[in-house]
């Protein structure tokens, strides 16, 4: 039995692709092109309190809507591999909504990341995986708002994921920013946690689409695209795991070896 659908009038701004498509337009011609070319005869700028402010607000950011999440199901939410059982009034709903909206605005404040790093001139974090993430996740909110009709408040589970993962995220992005070089590198290890984080939450997301479709309902175009970013967004951050830490590993245990390998030649000669 479908649940019963509500009708809201979503602002103009939400209510088509077109702003959502101009904004991820605009922003993949900035930070490939435009910035670049910008800073080419630049010196990078710091950009030290706009990265600070950036951060402290994406973590309040996060909180307050892990809590309005928990407070629209009822905490329900947390046993994920169950169908929402919450009753969805006028006010659940409502609510619901507004939360949508405040995520797409989040999410589109979130592209300031990737224009810090062309003007701080780390061009080389501006990576496939990076622009991908930042654009698909802010059309997954496009759909949250304007094609969520099945499966309700089942769908704010990835979103309460994400913004946990989020918040331990930017705190570390946050610590790395006002902290002393000594400190940053002793938190590196929480660098390549928080990846193995991202991943287990991906997995733990593409379960709980499977199960939502099996057993709730969703529409087949949005569980198809939802599962291929969801996808794609795991085989990014595995490959990016696989090529930063796992290399770099490789790396250490070869330069180990040769040192050895050295030490013992030398040795030898020094015996003869």
């Amino acid at each position: 039995m479908d649940k019963p659908t509500y009708n809201v009038q979503h602002p103009a701004i939400m209510a088509t692709p077109w702003f959502m498509l101009s904004v991820l337009g605009l922003y993949l011609v900035v930070v490939t092109h435009l910035g670049p070319n910008f800073m080419l005869f630049r010196k990078p700028y710091e950009l030290k309190k706009l990265i600070i402010v950036h951060n402290i607000v994406q973590v309040v950011s996060c909180i307050f809507v892990v809590y309005e999440i928990l407070h629209i199901t009822e905490f329900t939410i947390l046993y994920f591999w169950r169908c929402s059982v919450v009753e969805e009034t006028p006010e659940r709903m409502a609510r619901h909504f507004r939360l949508a909206y405040f995520l797409f605005w989040l999410k589109l404040s979130e592209l300031i990341e990737t224009v810090i790093f062309v003007m701080r001139q780390k061009q080389n974090q501006v990576t496939k995986l990076h622009v991908f993430h930042h654009i698909s996740t802010v059309t997954l909110i496009y759909m949250l708002i304007n094609h969520n009709h099945k499966n309700g408040c089942d769908a704010l589970f990835p979103i309460l994921l994400n913004s946990n993962v989020h918040i331990i995220m930017y705190t570390y992005y946050l610590v790395a920013a006002v902290a002393d070089k000594r400190t940053v590198r002793a938190l590196m290890p929480v660098k390549k946690s928080i990846t193995v984080l991202q991943m287990v939450q991906f997995i733990l997301i593409l379960i709980h689409a499977i199960l939502v479709s099996v057993n709730c309902g969703v529409e087949k175009a949005i569980f198809i695209y939802f599962i291929f970013v969801i996808g794609l967004m795991f085989y990014g951050f595995y490959d990016f795991y696989r090529k930063s830490y796992q290399s770099s590993k490789r790396r250490k245990s070869s330069i180990a070896v040769a040192v050895v390998a050295a030490a013992a030649e030398a040795a030898e000669v020094k015996l003869q």
